[in-house]
């Protein structure tokens, strides 16, 4: 099954990448009290999106700007999920070519291990040097949980997104 065409990336693809990744990004902020932070990373799906169809620099970009909003609405350190996401786009974009994200199992599997990687080599070393959030703290469960649900949640955003840009090539595929 095909969720999307590697083909153009235009303003609107990455205005629509923007605001439903603010969107998403506030949802996941109000419900974190409920689900422990086990939820689905949709600035991370969002940015592998980008970085699989558009141009390195606009991938970075919409990492950037998703980021920022991640940090501020997250309640975190400001720059930590910034610089987690920019090196997501920054690593995947040589690799986009290579990468079959029209089927299922690699998408998910290209989603779990670049959020799960993401949080345990940049995340969880940069909260460990700032003592946050406190001693006996075991981020692992949740960060598996949260890999797992984003790349659960990956397919039916991949689903989605070119449907909502109105690609018509897109739409019947």
């Amino acid at each position: 099954m095909s969720y999307v065409k590697a083909s153009t990336f235009g303003i609107l693809d990455f205005l629509l990448v923007i605001v439903l990744g603010l969107a998403l990004t506030a949802a996941q902020a109000a419900v974190v009290p409920w689900t422990g932070g086990g939820g689905p990373e949709a600035a991370v799906i969002l940015v592998v999106y980008a970085a699989w169809r558009a141009e390195k620099w606009v991938a970075v970009l919409a990492a950037f700007i998703l980021g920022l909003f991640r940090d501020t609405v997250g309640g975190g350190l400001l720059g930590i999920h910034q610089t987690a996401l920019i090196l997501t786009a920054w690593v995947l974009h040589p690799w986009r070519r290579r990468v079959r994200l029209e089927a299922t199992l690699p998408l998910m599997l290209c989603v779990f291990c670049l959020t799960l990687g993401g949080d345990l080599l940049i995340l969880t070393p940069l909260t460990a040097l700032l003592a946050w959030p406190g001693p006996g703290f075991n981020p692992l469960p949740a960060l598996l949980a949260g890999a797992l649900a984003s790349a659960l949640a990956a397919p039916p955003l991949f689903w989605l997104l070119p449907r909502l840009s109105g690609d018509p090539e897109d739409r019947h595929g």
